[in-house]
């Protein structure tokens, strides 16, 4: 990405009080490539080997999620990255991608059968609104899990609008984001008391967005109060999310006090020890970390056909056509919309 002012903060009076960990887009820290892979290998445990007792999958989205809070209050409060190019590049990156995934899965599940893909179920899913689809009228098959993307997308709108209220009219967001978050996570939690299940209220965008909106605020909270806690605290934060993470521990709590702590730990990875970031930042895991994102998409409808295969058989399969996804779909048309919404500018610069 195009980088604004480095390390730029909205609040000017926290400026001289930051730490000075890099930011994310001034230098690709290779360590959140990591987290990222692992994040995509817990959901495809969670899939394809799954434990009684840890639902590793859960994991692995709550920690994609609390990744882009990271990264967004990163590259929109701290760099201040202009909001129009912002949001050109999250279409550049999600659209392709997922158009071509959703064309495809409407082909190959046309016919009848519980697997089949309705007009409702593509609209839906092209529209970020699929996990409301699921909850208030059917099951989506193949299309089930566009549910994290839609409130990933709806996400990053609530930050961009924060973003530009904040800097037409000059107050610090972090009070504004962790309200929301606050809001969101309160949201759940009522809606579980009402005894309603976790489908019916974490696969919400108005309760589940409060794991971005919380991830957004402790990275912001910690860079205005220029907090640098020992670096064992990381790993302690680490370990208690997952303990927070065992399937009996109730939703309210994974995703409060659990989401908390895998946010602490993620940003606490800045002061981490060098080891476990070298871990991180291996190659493997980073470069599975790139592929993160089309690995996602077309593990789901491999995932919904295990009984009819073998399950190694169908992670190859799931691997393949992420691979080509990325390589011939993704890859190509991001390069290609981000040179051609360069091109206007250049000119104009040039003029």
């Amino acid at each position: 990405m195009e980088a604004g002012p480095a390390l730029e903060l909205v609040a000017p009076q926290a400026t001289a009080r930051a730490p000075a960990a890099p930011s994310v887009h001034s230098q690709r820290l290779d360590y959140l490539d990591g987290w990222r892979g692992l994040s995509i290998l817990a959901v495809l445990a969670g899939h394809f080997a799954p434990l009684a007792i840890y639902n590793t999958g859960r994991l692995g989205v709550e920690m994609f999620f609390v990744l882009s809070g990271r990264l967004m209050a990163d590259v929109l409060f701290v760099e201040r990255f202009p909001l129009g190019s912002f949001f050109r590049r999250r279409v550049a990156r999600v659209w392709p991608g997922l158009f071509v995934f959703v064309a495809l899965m409407a082909v190959v599940f046309h016919g009848p059968g519980p697997l089949a893909v309705q007009p409702i179920d593509i609209a839906s899913s092209l529209t970020f609104t699929g996990n409301y689809v699921r909850i208030y009228l059917h099951n989506m098959g193949v299309l089930d899990h566009t549910w994290s993307l839609c409130v990933e997308e709806w996400g990053y709108l609530v930050l961009g609008l924060v973003a530009l209220s904040a800097r037409r009219f000059g107050f610090n967001p972090l009070l504004a984001i962790a309200g929301l978050a606050i809001a969101c996570v309160a949201n759940g939690m009522v809606q579980s008391g009402l005894g309603l299940d976790y489908y019916a209220v974490y696969w919400r965008t108005d309760v589940r967005m409060g794991s971005i909106l919380m991830a957004a605020a402790v990275y912001l909270a910690q860079r205005q109060a220029g907090l640098a806690w020992p670096a064992w605290t990381t790993a302690a934060f680490g370990g208690l999310a997952l303990m927070l993470s065992v399937a009996v521990v109730p939703d309210a709590i994974k995703y409060s006090l659990g989401t908390l702590c895998l946010s602490l730990a993620l940003v606490g990875l800045d002061q981490a020890p060098q080891g476990l970031r070298r871990l991180l930042a291996d190659p493997v895991l980073t470069r599975i970390g790139l592929w993160s994102f089309s690995l996602y998409l077309w593990q789901h409808p491999f995932f919904r056909l295990i009984g009819r295969a073998p399950e190694p058989l169908l992670l190859a399969g799931a691997v393949a056509c992420a691979l080509a996804s990325f390589y011939l779909v993704e890859q190509p048309a991001r390069r290609w919309l981000n040179r051609r919404w360069r091109a206007p500018k250049a000119l104009s610069a040039a003029a």
